[in-house]
């Protein structure tokens, strides 16, 4: 069973549906959470449908911010227990463990109520018996080696939120992968990073986490024989390039320029756009290169990598869009 996380800070962003469609592509998750949807019910109920889940539950932004989201699978027996604006929990009826809850939070960004974050945590904890899974977004972090770049978080700051932690009986499950999770005015010489803590399920700001309680190899696609690829207008020089092919034809017979130019592009296909799933996993080390190895520098690196991620996952978008 695989849940994934993510602060996706607006469903309604021109990234954020690419972004979620390649996660459930690539991970297959039987559960997702989603916060800072900003969006309501029935924008979720339709994605609900687009991404492949069976069923869904949302909690409603308010006025122009939050909004929260559970996805599931029909295969993931569950029910929900509560909610509110900050939190959604579900009971999960698993035949090997036995019953146990899961919590999607969403935490206080103004600094001003971390007290009544840390009393939440602790009221969540008194609420549910048995065995408990929270995953989240808790904008606080358990050291300060957890952050970097700009001003240091303040230590009562940091003991607090340990000993909330401590208090609610939960413990910081290890994360892999690149070790912050949260990041502020990326690709400038003032970003900030931190690690977001993992409590029981691991969770992040802006990066989507995964949680895979039996990990396992998952399957490769096969690869299909050449068709022409709606995915291929958005490679740079592409439409030059075909606009070049068919003029150089001259006035020839409409299907033989057609069988030409379609030669020409099969030609092209070979060097461009052939794996978009290697396209993406590179530039994703690319880029977790690069940020590990020279913050506060290589911005202008990391800023074009963005970019081309960027324009990947749209191109991952339209090629599975021409298959549905």
């Amino acid at each position: 069973m695989s849940l994934i996380s993510w602060n996706c800070r607006g469903l309604g962003s021109p990234n954020a549906i690419p972004d979620l469609k390649y996660l459930v592509r690539q991970f297959n998750p039987d559960l997702l959470f989603l916060r800072e949807t900003l969006v309501h019910r029935k924008k979720i109920e339709e994605l609900c449908y687009v991404l492949g889940f069976d069923s869904c539950f949302s909690v409603d932004r308010t006025g122009r911010s939050g909004g929260l989201a559970f996805f599931w699978r029909t295969s993931l027996n569950c029910q929900l227990i509560d909610y509110s604006n900050n939190h959604i929990t579900i009971e999960i009826i698993d035949y090997n463990l036995g019953p146990w809850k899961l919590t999607g939070y969403y935490g206080y960004p103004n600094g001003g109520r971390r007290r009544v974050a840390w009393e939440f945590h602790h009221d969540l904890s008194c609420r549910y018996s048995g065995m408990w899974c929270i995953f989240d977004d808790f904008n606080d972090i358990m050291d300060a080696s957890e952050k970097r770049g700009r001003t240091t978080r303040p230590n009562w700051l940091i003991n607090g939120f340990r000993q909330s932690v401590l208090d609610s009986g939960l413990l910081d499950v290890p994360m892999e992968g690149y070790p912050f999770t949260w990041f502020k005015s990326l690709g400038t010489p003032r970003v900030v990073e931190e690690r977001e803590p993992n409590l029981v399920a691991p969770a992040s700001d802006h990066y989507p986490i995964v949680l895979n309680r039996n990990p396992g190899t998952r399957p490769h696609l096969h690869k299909r024989s050449f068709r022409y690829e709606n995915a291929w207008q958005l490679e740079p020089g592409f439409k030059y390039f075909v606009t070049d092919s068919w003029q150089q034809q001259g006035n020839v017979a409409l299907l033989h320029k057609l069988s030409i130019c379609a030669e020409d592009i099969s030609a092209w296909s070979r060097d461009h756009c052939k794996n978009l799933k290697k396209d993406i996993e590179d530039s994703q080390r690319c880029l977790h290169n690069v940020r590990l190895n020279s913050f506060g520098e290589g911005q202008a690196e990391l800023v074009e990598i963005c970019r081309k991620m960027s324009r990947l996952l749209t191109q991952d978008d339209a090629y599975w869009r021409q298959r549905a």
